[in-house]
């Protein structure tokens, strides 16, 4: 017995078996699955309520739903997705290309390449933009899809148009339209781009056959260009119905575009002799912040440079006892009220021909304003306006006993400087189109060299015979009368105010004929620069698309 009793102490008892433990990790393991199916459940439905407001427009609110199933499941690429596209249609460019870029490799499809294509091109990183549309061409032509094909094309055809390839532009949109007729958009730029090329005709059709595929008859973009390119065509009855509807058709919040509708408006309503409809059109574009809005148009800008003109003679004349006249000659046989009656007297007269053109050729008299139109009507007024100056000009000198030719050229042994300032003219002209695109505030070239016209052609290769009015008689009677800085500043002036825009690269080029001038006496410098600047411009224009494209943007 001791000795079992013993034994017995030597065998540890038997261990219990519990179930707890097992059943603890199942349930356990089963909370956690829930709640990860939870939260799966959860991140895909904010994901289909950001999807549902996006496609409905609500981008502030689909961006919400967006965070939220981020929120819910950080990795959801569906959810970093569509929040690139809501913060791209949002203008939040830099956190869209940051997201697109962390995402790309792991989405698998070529719409990440698409959306930065289309960021940097609006942030005018255009080289970057034309690296990711090639990447995004090869994406799609590994995993097709139409819509975002479409975009790609759309893309391609806008930075073609800004490099001046129109043709490979025409034929980018035409794709893009090929992908996804009911888009708007590509109709809208193919349109547009034959507008100002002069393609009326081919404008009108695009935009008719998207109204008939479509069913869309109540888009106001389509209505108001619809509207523009009948009123190029002199229609102004129909053109008048089709912008009031486009008018009719904007959206309490486009401010912006109704009072360019109205601006519109009110000039066919001028030109069709109903002033007072025009007066209530412009009274409405105003309180839209329209005139406001564009307080340093072209018009005000060239009326400041008016006033500048005057203050300057006005400081002039009243320090005018204290100038020596000149050592270098006799003073000119003209006061200077004679040389400014010419200069007027050919403006008047360019004015002239340009109404009677626009009353008997374009049967408008607005169409000094008018699109298209407005080319060749400017051109006539250049024309007759250089003309009579040259004429009236070469008249007063052989009036005063000169000879017209030797007084008003001055030394030809001046021809290379002349030759170098208009190829100098040429290039501020070029740096202010590309650094001041479609002129900005200080307003385009004189003309559309796009969409050269004959018309155009003649007035640019006679617009120099003006310098012998500007250079032969002003010059030398406001240096005469002022002292040679403030008559340099003055006829800077007064050759912007004269030919208008870009008032800011005209003053600059007008700064450099009259001081070319002052160190050569007679109109032979400017007149050569002013003939080689222009038609360079139209070389460049005619033989490099790069600056065919500053015309274009």
């Amino acid at each position: 017995m001791p000795g079992s009793l013993l034994a017995s102490r030597d065998v540890p008892p038997p261990r219990r078996h519990t179930v707890w433990g097992p059943l603890f990790a199942l349930v356990t393991l089963v909370a956690l699955l829930a709640s990860a199916q939870a939260q799966v459940f959860s991140a895909e439905r904010y994901l289909q309520e950001c999807l549902r407001f996006e496609a409905g427009g609500d981008l502030s609110t689909a961006r919400q739903s967006c965070l939220n199933a981020l929120q819910a499941d950080p990795r959801s690429l569906g959810a970093e997705l569509a929040l690139a596209r809501i913060d791209t249609a949002l203008g939040e460019y830099a956190a869209a290309e940051t997201r697109l870029n962390r995402i790309r490799a792991q989405v698998g499809t070529p719409e990440p390449t698409v959306l930065l294509a289309e960021i940097t091109f609006a942030i005018e990183r255009f080289d970057e933009a034309s690296g990711h549309v090639s990447r995004a061409r090869s994406e799609l032509a590994a995993s097709p899809d139409a819509a975002l094909g479409a975009r790609v094309a759309y893309l391609e055809g806008r930075l073609a148009q800004r490099d001046g390839r129109v043709e490979d532009a025409l034929v980018a949109y035409g794709e893009a339209i090929a992908f996804d007729a009911l888009e708007v958009r590509y109709r809208l730029a193919d349109a547009q781009l034959r507008f100002r090329l002069g393609d009326v005709d081919g404008a009108q059709r695009q935009l008719q056959a998207y109204e008939v595929i479509s069913g869309d008859v109540r888009n106001a973009a389509v209505k108001s260009l619809l509207g523009r390119l009948l009123w190029s065509q002199g229609q102004l009855g129909p053109a008048v119905d089709t912008l009031e509807t486009a008018l009719a058709l904007r959206g309490l919040r486009d401010s912006a575009t109704q009072a360019d509708d109205l601006r519109v408006l009110s000039l066919m309503y001028y030109a069709q002799g109903d002033l007072d409809s025009g007066g209530i059109a412009l009274r409405e574009a105003s309180r839209r912040g329209n005139l406001v809005g564009q307080a340093t148009n072209t018009a005000l800008l060239w009326v400041l440079a008016l006033i500048t003109l005057l203050g300057v003679v006005l400081v002039a004349e009243s320090r005018r006892a204290g100038i020596a006249p000149d050592s270098g000659g006799e003073p000119p046989p003209w006061s200077l009220g004679e040389a400014f009656g010419t200069l007027v007297a050919a403006v008047l007269m360019g004015f002239a021909a340009s109404l009677l053109y626009a009353a008997f050729v374009q049967q408008n008299l607005l169409a000094l304003f008018t699109p298209l139109q407005r080319q060749d009507t400017l051109a006539v007024y250049a024309i007759v306006f250089a003309l009579t100056a040259a004429l009236l000009t070469w008249r007063r000198v052989r009036r005063a006993g000169l000879d017209p030719s030797s007084y008003l050229l001055g030394p030809t042994g001046s021809a290379l400087n002349g030759v170098l300032l208009g190829l100098a003219l040429c290039g501020v002209t070029i740096a202010y189109l590309a650094l001041v695109p479609r002129g900005g505030v200080f307003g385009p070239f004189l003309f559309d060299l796009a969409r050269p016209t004959p018309l155009v052609v003649a007035a640019l290769a006679l617009l120099p015979l003006a310098e012998f009015t500007f250079r032969g008689l002003l010059q030398p009677s406001m240096t005469r009368r002022y002292g040679s800085g403030n008559a340099i500043a003055a006829m800077a002036l007064l050759w912007a105010i004269v030919y208008g825009t870009p008032v800011l690269a005209l003053v600059i080029g007008g700064l450099g004929l009259a001081e070319g001038t002052r160190r050569q006496p007679g109109a032979l410098v400017a007149f050569l620069a002013v003939l080689v600047g222009w038609l360079t411009l139209l070389a460049l224009t005619a033989a490099l698309p790069q600056v065919r494209g500053l015309f274009l943007l």
